[in-house]
């Protein structure tokens, strides 16, 4: 890692200012204001000895940063982050403001070495503040016996009892665990690799989200309804509902009651599944999901679309789970092309037309299904005074389809395949072709 040209001269850019406030704020207090575009620039100008160095015995360092020179900062911070993965551009810009402290106490030159020296040591400390941490996310997986482990990947749903025995049992197992622990049966365990504390977690609670969805898209192909499968990182489901209705100074009580499904059955389909050719591709996604690769690929679209399914699948609204359902689908297959509408529907009807037929249906449905999206965003449709939906088909059961399909053609051309225009514009050209094909237009045996 170096200091680029442009990293020596927003550098040096930073200690002009910083001398130039000094001075300023000695003649001009109110003239040194001005500097900053707002209260939070100011608040956060000054230069601060790093926690890290203790007591050791530094000059005390009277240095300003500008709102010109947080923003110089913060593009340094950038640039520099495409060195070292597994931190946030915040966490590596708050190591450059240290490294920069120490290099103003030890009086270094802002020369190529020395600048060289600053982000060189802040590289160094942004990569000794990475460790690895495992999480176990509370999962209600009703139905799942004490004794079996579902394998994702690298992730796995384990019997809570597991975990339970190794947690010390003070104030927070008491406050967090003793009072739940009827609300759920299950950990979610997600191996994180190296990573600061902040991405960490971060990236643990987006996998975990990602596995929900997973989950929701196959019970989904089963036909099972599994509103009781919960995270619990996100409200719990109830079995019951009510309300207090008013009318003629009358009151009532007026309610509902759903009916858990037994899934056992589900879990070991879902394992048989993990076994085959999709759950091959499921836990390569799910082995993507936990990496801290910072480039974008194919496999980051199919996580995006399973994370908006288990999103619609949580909401309770009909007409804002077809604005999700319709987001998941345009994760796979949106480019930047002119004619958005037709190219969505014809590509996402070719994939689940490859494996399942019946392709004029699936471009009738699509058709149905956008336009209904597109009304409730940007249209006529209004989202709380809609009281049902006009479609003649159960929109999960055609986002589930074109997910899974688009995990096989994806799985074909490479999931590490990096998404640029001209790859995609191949693939689903190509797709387009053999849709044209008349055996696709044909219902396929479930």
């Amino acid at each position: 890692m170096g200091a680029s040209n442009q990293d020596i001269e927003d550098l040096n850019f930073i200690i002009t200012e910083g001398v130039r406030l000094n001075k300023l704020f000695k003649l001009d207090p109110e003239l040194y204001k001005s500097d900053f575009d707002n209260d939070m620039d100011c608040m956060f100008s000054s230069l601060e000895p790093p926690q890290y160095i203790g007591k050791i015995e530094y000059t005390s360092i009277q240095f300003n940063f500008s709102s010109a020179a947080q923003r110089v900062l913060k593009n340094i911070a950038k640039r520099q982050h495409g060195f070292i993965e597994g931190i946030t551009v915040h966490e590596l810009e708050i190591e450059i403001r240290n490294s920069i402290y120490i290099h103003l106490s030890n009086s270094g030159n802002f020369d190529s070495p020395g600048c060289m020296k600053i982000l060189s040591r802040a590289q160094k400390r942004a990569k000794k503040s990475r460790t690895q941490i495992t999480y176990f996310f509370p999962f209600n997986a009703i139905g799942l016996s004490p004794e079996k482990e579902i394998n994702i990947g690298n992730l796995k749903i384990i019997h809570k009892d597991s975990i339970y025995a190794k947690v010390k049992e003070d104030d927070h197992y008491r406050f967090f665990l003793k009072s739940n622990e009827d609300s759920f049966n299950c950990l979610l365990h997600i191996p994180i690799p190296e990573s600061s504390s902040k991405l960490s977690k971060h990236r643990a609670e987006n996998v975990a989200n990602f596995i929900y969805g997973v989950i929701r898209v196959f019970t989904t192909s089963y036909h099972y309804k599994a509103d009781q499968i919960i995270l619990l990182n996100h409200p719990f489901h109830k079995d019951t509902t009510h309300y207090i209705a008013n009318s003629n100074d009358e009151y009532w009580i007026e309610g509902s009651y759903s009916f858990n499904e037994d899934l056992k059955e589900f879990w070991d389909l879902f394992e048989e599944d993990l076994k085959s050719d999709i759950g091959t591709v499921i836990s390569k996604l799910a082995n993507h999901a936990i990496s801290i690769n910072g480039k974008e690929c194919l496999a980051d679209r199919l996580i995006d679309a399973f994370y908006w399914f288990g999103e619609a699948a949580r909401d309770n609204n009909e007409n804002a789970q077809i604005i999700k359902l319709v987001t998941a689908m345009e994760r796979l297959v949106t480019l930047s092309d002119k004619d958005i509408t037709n190219n969505f529907c014809n590509r996402i009807a070719c994939t689940i037309a490859a494996y399942h037929g019946d392709l004029d249906r699936w471009k009738s449905d699509l058709s149905k299904i956008y336009d209904l999206r597109s009304n409730l965003v940007h249209g006529s449709r209004n989202l709380y005074k809609s009281y049902d939906l006009p479609l003649d088909f159960n929109p999960f059961q055609l986002a589930y389809r074109a997910i899974l399909s688009t995990c096989i053609l994806f799985d074909k051309v490479g999931l590490e395949l990096s998404v640029k225009e001209s790859i995609l514009k191949n693939i689903y050209a190509e797709l387009i072709e053999i849709g044209k094909d008349d055996k696709y237009k044909q219902k396929k045996s479930p």
